[in-house]
């Protein structure tokens, strides 16, 4: 099994300080942390109700936070784009190019394969604020872990500095995921029922478990990111799976019935005047970027401690204040 500690990772065997007179200088020894009871990292032993007390010491000890950090990286975020698809789908909608496609199909398939390929760079455009909001939160959980002030504006600028390398990282691993799921897809498209869509949503869950991991890994070990969250998932499979259970769940409902884009595209077929439907239009926006936040508070601090459980068992001296030291 590969070791699964950075190359600042606590000894096993911490040396013994000289008794001769002549002592190392004192910056030789590492900085004193702030250290008290492990609330963070669930140790061995612990089990899935030691687990569930460090998931939820995470939101106690740091709700006000993650609610600004989320509000800021996924909710506004979110409203703006949405609201922009939105005066884009229905002035679409409402132009002559529309009409000509309801009677030109293939007028109508380059029209939506247009509309996908705008929906696909909004989502692009939008990961890297989703990621600064995970890598602040991240910032400041570890530091309220440990006892020691985290103030909203360095956990900001924590998490834009670390945005470029996990975006690019990211970004990889979901189309990994999409390459691998579309080719699952092509493999069952002779299934012409639901049950042809079940291996690729299996495959889904399953590498949308080892994205998840990408971010963390990129934030504390600083190496190899897609080969350690592969690891991390599949060093203790089934246990993973249970603890990300839930939020994945949670997950594919709110995107699954949070569809804004389609409600926005059916407002033309209600009665009323543009305002109206406008109107309809942007309450379903607004309510579905308020969704982004109860969504991400769960997310988060289960994806964070799943993770750092997962290394604690293979590295049972793994703590809090080495956490740390790996954020910098």
């Amino acid at each position: 099994m590969e070791y699964a500690l950075s190359t600042n990772d606590p000894q096993q065997f911490p040396g013994t300080v000289p008794t001769s007179g002549f002592l190392p200088p004192d910056d030789a020894f590492p900085a004193e942390r702030a250290s008290g009871p492990e609330v963070l990292v669930n140790l061995p032993g612990e089990g899935l109700a030691g687990w569930a007390r460090k998931v939820a010491g995470v939101l106690r000890r740091g709700w006000q936070q993650q609610l600004a950090i989320f509000t800021i990286t996924h909710a506004l975020p979110s409203l703006v784009l949405y609201a922009l698809a939105v005066v884009g789908l229905l002035a679409l909608l409402n132009s002559d190019v529309a009409r000509a496609a309801a009677v030109d199909d293939a007028l109508a398939e380059k029209l939506v394969v247009r509309i996908l390929i705008v929906i696909g760079l909004m989502m692009v455009l939008a990961l890297p604020l989703r990621l600064l909001g995970y890598a602040a939160a991240t910032w400041s959980a570890v530091r309220q872990a440990a006892g020691l002030p985290a103030q909203l504006s360095r956990a900001l600028w924590f998490g834009l500095r670390r945005v470029p390398v996990m975006f690019a990282w990211s970004l990889v691993a979901y189309v990994l995921t999409f390459v691998v799921v579309f080719l699952v897809l092509l493999c069952f498209a002779s299934a012409f029922s639901v049950a042809g869509l079940v291996p690729a949503v299996i495959v889904l869950g399953y590498l949308m478990m080892i994205t998840g991991m990408v971010g963390p890994a990129v934030l504390f070990e600083h190496r190899r990111p897609l080969v350690r969250a592969f690891d991390t998932v599949n060093n203790a499979f089934w246990p993973t799976v249970v603890r990300l259970a839930v939020p994945g769940v949670v997950l594919f409902l709110a995107y699954r019935y949070n569809q804004v884009i389609d409600g926005a595209a059916g407002m033309v077929g209600f009665a009323g005047t543009i305002d109206e439907r406008a109107g309809f239009a942007f309450a379903a926006v607004a309510a579905s970027a308020a969704l982004e936040l109860p969504v991400a508070m769960l997310l988060f601090p289960t994806v964070l401690v799943t993770y750092v459980e997962r290394r604690a068992l293979v590295a049972p001296n793994l703590r809090t204040p080495h956490l740390l030291d790996e954020l910098g």
